[in-house]
């Protein structure tokens, strides 16, 4: 039995592809000017965020899982460019707020691909 792919979870999987493309780029392009810890970490952020795409649009069982890895990873890099970059106190406290920001916005992308996706385990 196929399961068809809902235009919310196809619309997940471009956004969430277009942001690892993005960081891909980011990776590249500061390669010769940011430090080399900030250029690993949007390399990873842009591989995962490749995985979770793929998967959303696969519909595999494993979807929120690797989406909320990547968003994870989205916030925990976020929060590291204040020390990476040497940033001030104040301008370190909006890094948190948009760390926040993609967090709760990966936990309702989590929710909403978990409820779309197929499961391996029967629901109750």
């Amino acid at each position: 039995m196929t399961q068809s792919r809902s235009i919310g979870a196809a619309l997940l999987a471009i956004f969430v592809a277009i942001i690892s493309a993005v960081h891909l780029l980011q990776a590249f392009t500061g390669a010769s000017g940011d430090p080399r810890a900030l250029v690993i970490e949007h390399v990873i952020v842009a591989v995962l965020g490749f995985l979770a795409a793929w998967s959303i649009w696969m519909g595999k069982w494993w979807a929120p899982w690797a989406l909320a890895v990547a968003g994870v990873t989205v916030s925990a890099l976020i929060v590291s460019l204040g020390p990476l970059l040497q940033m001030g106190a104040q301008e370190r406290a909006g890094l948190w707020t948009g760390a926040a920001t993609v967090f709760l916005m990966t936990l309702g992308g989590v929710w909403y691909v978990r409820r779309r996706v197929g499961s391996p385990l029967p629901r109750a």
